[in-house]
């Protein structure tokens, strides 16, 4: 996805958009591409209930837009413990 953003003498520049999962404030995944990728990866975590037929991340959780990571993660780099907050 990407959000536009504008900038000094009315330009407007293209930004790709990323998100990550939060536990109130504190960052706990890397950055996603999607909301989808975001929530089917905390859905393989376990941190992904279902109520009413519908997808609900546990309490406290949140997917919020952010600015995409540096560089590319492997699968391996995930970080889902509240605990312990992603790098």
């Amino acid at each position: 996805m990407t959000a536009a953003v504008k900038v000094a003498d009315d330009q407007t520049v293209r930004t790709e958009m990323a998100y990550v999962l939060f536990k109130d404030d504190e960052k706990l995944s890397r950055t996603f591409s999607t909301k989808e990728e975001t929530l089917k990866k905390a859905e393989d975590a376990g941190l992904v209930e279902s109520s009413e037929g519908k997808p609900r991340l546990g309490d406290d959780l949140k997917i919020k837009p952010c600015s995409p990571g540096p560089e590319p993660r492997s699968e391996d780099d995930l970080d889902w413990t509240p605990g312990s907050p992603a790098s």
